[in-house]
């Protein structure tokens, strides 16, 4: 079995069990916080919660059984905190719009297509249809268009290719040339399109060789048909990524940004895409593990000076504490051994991503492993680390957090590899399947909304090779992924717990 792992996260959990009262879940309990009240607003029902004290957005989203970004949609107010006694409307579940069929010709978000030679996705045989989730937006033809143009700006550095001597090429070169880095998005983005347009969706399709020369940025954007883009994939170095944002925002054209974890991006432009989930999101995904399946046991939040966000252990165990969890933060790995306990599930966090700590932090937990049986849970820049043993995190039953993940037994992921292997006669790296991802995610996107995609991009799902799409707006923002896929170690390789 083989796979391939960007950013994974371990964090040390000791695990805190909601109380439990009478013999109630979690879940139970958080249900009892709902309300009763219930109006009708503009056609819908809503429930009317009144926030009590202590509740957090987070734990209400648990308790009426919706996300968070639902809230915030619907109450845009509470972007910026929420207060006892503010009113929230929350929609009664059972109302979404309608399911409808469209025929294959004219859909548009399509998690499969025909299985053809250049086509990786699938639909059930004989399918000449797909189910389409109906949404207001997608009645509104205003936007859309029988032909788009997309821009992919990549820094390609081809004033440096003829130093490439081509008919005796050195590996060694090739590998180390920077024209060569981000070709496999090409090549991957390419692939997409070609399935793309077996949907029959028309793309027109302009490539720019943008390097860290920001004025030669400036000067493709002098372009005239830059203000006819509909969709910007941008590969670019920061700087260079800034003018195009505001390029991008002036003349109001969808910008993707497939490489950057700085939310500051998005801020106060609509038209921005960010694709890579920042560590503002770790919360979300550590609080259901933890006030889940590890509410039989006890955290231990290990909190290393060396960590750049000094305060997030504190606000991780304040969190639990909202949720009456046992929660303890403690300065370093001995103080957690210290307070293991042989009744109770040992769960660690360890705020850490210095190698030197993570090396000894994991040898001397693995020493207590058989009396307490800790499992641990860590920091994205792991699996980067040199030196880590397999048996360590193996033993302490570690769970990683990851942006994407590629799993080659997925027949999907087999039939990408054979596509791309017949295409290019190499192996597909990292970002081939990234911009395999991405370039099908969001073309069909835009086919399937219009040029407006942002209105319902949120609500836009499907079954990717490597990178999945949770889209995050706070209003007046742009747009950021909140989507980490979660997997523990087990026999040796990663599962998925989720």
């Amino acid at each position: 079995m083989r796979y391939f792992l960007t950013s994974f996260v371990i964090v040390l959990v000791t695990y805190f069990p909601f109380q439990e009262v009478a013999g109630q879940t979690a879940q139970e309990q958080l249900k009892q916080i709902r309300s009763s009240v219930i109006e009708k607003i503009d056609g819908r029902d809503f429930y009317i919660h009144t926030i009590k004290r202590g509740q957090t957005l987070y734990m209400i989203s648990k308790a009426y059984g919706v996300q968070v970004n639902e809230i915030i949609r619907d109450n845009p107010g509470v972007k910026d905190g929420i207060k006892a006694d503010q009113k929230l409307k929350i929609l009664v579940p059972g109302q979404k719009p309608p399911v409808v069929q469209i025929p294959i010709a004219e859909s548009e978000i399509v998690v499969a297509v025909k299985d053809t030679a250049k086509s990786i996705v699938e639909i059930p045989p004989n399918a000449d249809s797909v189910i389409v989730v109906a949404m207001p937006c997608d009645k509104d033809n205003t936007t859309k268009k029988p032909v788009y143009n997309v821009a992919l700006m990549l820094p390609l550095f081809l004033g440096e290719v003829d130093q490439i001597d081509t008919e005796n090429p050195d590996p060694g070169a090739l590998q180390a040339s920077k024209s060569f880095q981000f070709l496999t998005y090409y090549e991957g983005f390419r692939l997409a399109l070609d399935s793309l347009e077996k949907l029959g969706i028309k793309i027109r399709l302009y490539v720019y060789d943008a390097d860290k020369d920001t004025n030669k940025t400036k000067q493709l954007l002098t372009k005239p048909e830059m203000k006819t883009m509909d969709l910007i994939f941008g590969l670019l170095y920061h700087p260079n990524f800034q003018i195009v944002a505001a390029f991008a925002k002036a003349n109001k054209i969808n910008l993707i940004n497939p490489i950057s974890e700085r939310s500051e991006l998005i801020a106060e432009n609509p038209y921005v895409f960010k694709v890579q989930p920042s560590m503002r999101f770790k919360g979300e995904m550590l609080l259901p593990l933890i006030t889940g399946d590890f509410r039989s046991g006890q955290v231990l939040i290990i909190r290393n000076r060396l960590y750049p966000d000094q305060d997030a252990p504190d606000k991780l165990a304040r969190e639990c504490r909202k949720f009456d969890l046992s929660v303890l933060v403690v300065e370093d790995h001995q103080k957690a051994i210290e307070h293991f306990s042989k009744d109770k599930q040992n769960f660690v966090v360890a705020f850490s991503d210095n190698t030197a700590y993570a090396l000894t932090l994991l040898r001397e937990l693995y020493k207590v492993h058989n009396e307490y049986k800790p499992t641990l849970i860590a920091m994205p820049g792991w699996p980067l680390m040199d030196g880590l043993e397999n048996e360590y995190l193996v033993g302490l039953k570690t769970h990683v957090m990851v942006r994407s993940f590629v799993d080659y037994d997925d027949p999907l992921v087999k039939k990408f590899v054979r596509y791309y292997q017949e295409s290019y006669h190499s192996d597909p790296e990292r970002l081939a399947f990234q911009g395999y991802d991405e370039a099908f995610y969001f073309i069909s996107a835009l086919n399937t909304f219009g040029t407006n995609i942002g209105r319902c991009i949120g609500e836009y799902k499907m079954k990717s090779i490597q990178t999945r799409f949770d889209m995050f707006q706070n209003p007046g923002d742009g747009f950021e992924n909140s989507h980490w896929e979660m997997f523990k170690y087990e026999n040796y390789k990663l599962v998925s717990i989720r």
